[in-house]
């Protein structure tokens, strides 16, 4: 992990596994490339360590 990275996690703004992203049937969820932190998209590259109110259960699949 670079420091610029690094210091964008610090600042919470992360970087999506792209391969890894999900929808949830409310937002895209994923996780940070850098530090691994369960994250959310919250806009067109806006992506934002999840909220504990939100964390929910985002992990498991969406039913069909």
């Amino acid at each position: 992990m670079s420091v610029f990275s690094s210091i964008g996690c610090l600042l919470n703004q992360h970087e999506p596994l792209r391969r890894d992203v999900t929808w949830d049937g409310r937002t895209y969820v994923g996780h940070c490339r850098h530090c691994n932190a369960p994250i959310e998209r919250h806009g067109r590259r806006n992506w934002r360590k999840r909220s504990v109110a939100s964390h929910g259960n985002h992990d498991a699949p969406t039913p069909i």
